[in-house]
């Protein structure tokens, strides 16, 4: 008997740490739309349906266009503007943007 739950507390112990490590390093996904870019305090403020949030950027932030290539000029990126769509990958601290997926220029007039 001692056996059994001793061979069944090694199986959760190992199970949850599996579970635990497969979840450790993915970022949370958030779509919404980007409502304030504060350059200063490097801080994009985004609307989803979660509500309003603001996440922090970093020099290890990237910013990739909407064809997968990096945005050089970063969180000054002329396509960041109040009103487009964005896609951020954000940290397991639920705070910080490790990507931010900016759309296409729009088209001069």
């Amino acid at each position: 008997m001692l056996r059994h739950v001793v061979v069944g507390l090694i199986a959760l112990v190992l199970g949850a740490g599996a579970a635990w490590a497969q979840g450790k390093g993915k970022d949370k996904e958030v779509k919404g739309t980007l409502v304030k870019v504060d350059v200063k305090n490097k801080t994009l403020t985004v609307k989803t349906e979660d509500g309003q949030k603001t996440y922090d950027v970093n020099d290890d932030t990237k910013f990739v266009g909407p064809k997968g290539g990096v945005a050089d000029e970063g969180i000054k990126d002329d396509r960041l503007v109040p009103g487009v769509v964005l896609t951020l990958k954000i940290a397991a601290n639920n705070r910080t943007a490790h990507e931010v997926h900016i759309p296409e220029r729009k088209a001069k007039k």
